[in-house]
């Protein structure tokens, strides 16, 4: 009973599986999912069908387009990825207490205690894989294991579809000569240095001695190490249905101006924000995707210590993890904003809070109200007018918990107006006019 048993789904090349479970009649045939057209773009994803004529994921589309005659090409569809992932997350619920689903592809659950319900961990997975093909029509690679990384490592040997068990009690001997390259934290400059010492193999990592392992790959050496003699402590993250909010912003073109950028995470941040207040919760988690206009995306998560609240803060730390990700000199074409580790709140005084953050809570309140009785476009800060999305921008929502409103009425509605209608339509919150308290 003290074993664990983690089942880890794979389903490969997950934007192209939904995009042909979608439309059955690109099943056969070769396409790729861009981001753009153009010199730039990339391909996002392949169908098995393009990949078989040596187009592959990161490849720029022009390079594609040239190896495969009459390539289809699709824009990414984020609306049908969603739907896909509740269906998945559905199936998870149903076969586990607790899974994780990073909403790409890979969904973890811990299956551990549920023999007595759906049989063997084995079997349990087969129902599992069964289950999704008869409601979704995917084929995810399936394996079982005591912890996440040897799961992950073993779907990644029988991909693109199949099940398999690693036994308790195996797991180096399983991992010991597998291609160094399947294992997880493996990138580019860590493969190089691998290439250059002669490793080839997980289990020529696991057999260096710790003074070795800083030697060869730095200060990630022992932890390489320890991954390749499978030894993961982590846990299956709680991640369902009423625990995250999401929202997407498109630009009405790739943009590289710092203060459009700016609004677009003031806009995501009331959005998010109104939402999950309204359930009186908090976010102890915070995540920002940026999607370049070549197809490329960047990722920034930072994880708080006290649930964040208000818009303000939400905003602010947002912004830090944009500057932090956002690295590449590329024009960009949207952004994305995810609260998650959401958590109620507790609004008992406190004996040593700050004046100034009561002021906040008690501004951010005043707000929430006109907000929830006369709409979200109602009142705003400043900055989010310089935003300029899409006029069909809107959050794209996982799990339906932002409302529909479109971010760019905002910006239409002040837009059209003339100042002193403006004035008189609509009240700004900018550093301008009514500042928040630090």
């Amino acid at each position: 009973m003290g074993e664990r048993s983690i089942v880890h789904l794979n389903i490969v090349g997950f934007k192209a599986a939904v995009a042909a479970a979608k439309d059955k009649a690109l099943r056969g045939r070769p396409f790729v999912i861009a981001g753009a057209t153009g010199g730039r773009s990339l391909a996002l994803d392949c169908s098995p069908e393009a990949i078989k004529e040596g187009v592959t994921p990161g490849m720029a589309l022009a390079v594609a387009e040239r190896r495969v005659k009459d390539l289809t090409v699709l824009s990414p569809d984020i609306p049908a990825y969603e739907t896909m992932n509740k269906e998945l997350e559905r199936v998870a619920s149903v076969y586990a207490p607790v899974w994780e689903n990073d909403r790409a592809g890979n969904l973890y659950l811990d299956i551990t205690g549920t023999t007595g319900l759906f049989g063997s961990p084995c079997d349990c997975s087969s129902r599992i894989m069964r289950e999704i093909l008869d409601s979704a029509e995917l084929r995810p690679a399936a394996a079982v294991a005591c912890n996440k990384l040897v799961s992950k490592v073993a779907t990644r040997t029988i991909r693109p579809t199949g099940l398999i068990q690693i036994q308790n009690g195996t797991e180096a001997e399983f991992m010991c000569h597998q291609d160094i390259r399947i294992l997880p934290g493996m990138g580019p400059g860590l493969l190089r240095t691998a290439a250059i010492t002669g490793i080839r193999e997980i289990g020529e990592v696991a057999a260096l001695s710790a003074t070795e392992a800083l030697a060869i790959f730095g200060k990630q050496g022992l932890l390489l190490r320890s991954m390749a003699q499978g030894i993961d402590g982590s846990r299956v993250e709680e991640r369902n249905g009423d625990k995250r909010i999401t929202g997407q912003a498109d630009f009405d073109e790739d943009i590289v101006d710092e203060t459009a950028i700016r609004g677009a995470i003031e806009a995501l941040a009331e959005n998010g924000g109104l939402t999950m207040r309204r359930d009186k919760l908090g976010a102890t988690n915070i995540n920002i995707v940026v999607m370049y206009a070549d197809g490329m995306k960047a990722e920034g998560r930072e994880k708080l210590k006290r649930p964040c609240v208000l818009d303000k803060d939400i905003a602010a730390i947002a912004e830090k993890i944009f500057n932090k990700a956002a690295v590449r000199r590329v024009r960009i074409r949207s952004l994305g904003l995810c609260l998650e580790g959401l958590t109620p709140l507790d609004y008992e005084p406190d004996l040593f809070e700050v004046d100034t953050e009561t002021a906040n809570r008690k501004l951010q309140e005043a707000v929430d109200t006109i907000q929830n009785r006369y709409g979200i476009e109602k009142i705003s800060r400043g900055l989010v007018l310089a935003a300029r999305l899409k006029p069909s921008s809107m959050p794209v929502l996982s799990l339906g918990v932002l409302p529909k409103a479109k971010l760019q009425q905002t910006e239409d509605t002040a837009a059209s107006m003339p100042p002193k209608a403006m004035q008189g339509g609509k009240r700004l919150l900018s550093a301008g006019v009514i500042e928040y308290a630090h």
